[in-house]
């Protein structure tokens, strides 16, 4: 049986913190995406242990994929804080049209649910968040199973 647990919206970016610190591949999918604060758990691999996003995808050893929506490039792309032009030489960036699911997967755990991976959807409005085990362990084969989303292998 597969376990989940609850959490608040502001406690993903911990869940991201770990994820970089202990996975080897991460898949952000989310319509918005933003240069979000990561909360890292102590460790002697850094110093600070709040990072950028962009820093932790510039900075950890792990394959990132962020899934997105096209037609919020204005908001991921084009704006000067926008994050997807800061990471774009260190991740793998694809693009899904009417993209509305929100998940970040990793092969061991995931989150899914309403938060998108922006500043409001993780530190202001009220979301629906839970993290459980990945029971594909693989996170393309949940994507693809769960989402009906099919990435190029990373």
């Amino acid at each position: 049986m597969v376990q989940t647990f609850s959490i608040r919206s502001d406690q993903i970016a911990r869940y991201l913190g770990s994820a970089f610190l202990n996975a080897t591949r991460i898949v952000i999918v989310s319509p918005w995406v933003s240069d979000i604060k990561v909360k890292v758990p102590e460790t002697d691999q850094i110093d600070d242990r709040e990072l950028l996003l962009s820093q932790a995808v510039n900075q950890f050893d792990v394959n990132v994929t962020f899934v997105v929506d096209p037609a919020n490039n204005a908001h991921n792309r084009l704006r000067a804080q926008a994050l997807l032009p800061k990471v774009s030489s260190h991740a793998t960036i694809e693009t899904v049209d009417n993209l509305h699911a929100k998940a970040i997967v990793t092969d061991q755990i995931l989150y899914q649910g309403s938060a998108n991976v922006t500043y409001h959807g993780l530190n202001v409005n009220v979301e629906l968040c839970d993290l459980r085990e990945n029971e594909y362990e693989d996170a393309n084969d949940f994507l693809r199973e769960r989402i009906g989303l099919e990435l190029g292998e990373s």
